[in-house]
């Protein structure tokens, strides 16, 4: 996680070590404000930041046969949570929501011949249903569910920070947030027989204000899935809210947050 002093969400990253240096990842547009708060941050002697997101291509394989997909590729498969350089190709294994995915990073002149190569054993998904699938399971982005208007703790990005590795700006607030349970939302999954947009206003049986939708989906079948930043008091799997439009909506647990957040003992 990168966050400012306020503990307000910079960005969530995903740092690649390889020889002689890291990649990291950011969210899409993010790169050249990551950059310069490292650069703040950095000594210049000791770390260099490029942007090299105009001359590289990222693919991410996902689902049950990706490792064939990769291998078919002509790419090698890392372990989980691992990587392996091939070529100037960097393949990184790691979760993407709760199933297993590869990221291959490569020079953007190889994006044709790679592409290619992947869509021999694997089929192109369209920006819709990937962007489901983010939604069915619970995963945050920037600007929707996380940003400059809250705090990691609310996306329910707690699995990304670490109590034990230094310090970093924000960690204050957030250790605060987190002994006081001062933590004002929650990111929750929902379902509706309602159609439901961004922006949504939740509110209770007495018109109480209770949350937003920050993302949905229409599965279909006439119905809505879909994530909301919900008052933390009202944030409970199984209960219902209403859509100030008009329809109720049915909370449940992010099943991304279930598989990354930190079991209390």
């Amino acid at each position: 996680m990168l966050t400012n002093g306020d503990a307000r969400v910079l960005d969530h990253l995903r740092l690649v070590a390889v020889d002689g240096g890291l990649w990291c990842i950011t969210s899409p547009g993010r790169a050249e404000d990551v950059a310069d708060w490292i650069d703040l941050y950095t000594f210049g002697e000791d770390v260099t930041v490029v942007d090299e997101s105009s001359g590289t291509t990222q693919f991410t394989v996902l689902g049950p046969l990706a490792a064939e997909a990769i291998t078919r590729a002509g790419f090698p498969v890392p372990p989980l949570d691992g990587v392996l350089v091939q070529d100037g190709a960097v393949v990184v294994a790691s979760p993407f929501g709760t199933h297993l995915a590869y990221d291959v990073l490569l020079p953007l002149a190889d994006t044709e011949r790679t592409k290619a190569a992947l869509l021999a054993s694997a089929h192109e998904v369209e920006a819709e249903i990937f962007e489901a699938y983010r939604i069915a399971q619970g995963m945050p982005v920037y600007g929707a569910e996380f940003g400059a208007f809250n705090n990691p703790l609310e996306a329910r990005l707690l699995g990304s920070i670490s109590d034990d590795k230094g310090c970093y700006t924000g960690q204050e607030v957030i250790a605060r947030l987190q002994t006081y349970r001062k933590v004002q939302r929650l990111l929750m999954s929902f379902t509706s027989d309602t159609p439901a947009v961004p922006g949504n206003a939740l509110e209770t049986e007495d018109g109480s204000p209770a949350g937003a939708v920050t993302s949905a989906v229409d599965t279909g079948d006439g119905r809505t899935l879909g994530l909301a930043l919900v008052a933390a008091k009202h944030a409970t799997a199984g209960s219902s809210l209403r859509l100030a439009d008009g329809g109720t909506v049915t909370l449940s647990e992010p099943a991304y947050a279930l598989a990354t957040e930190p079991v209390e003992a």
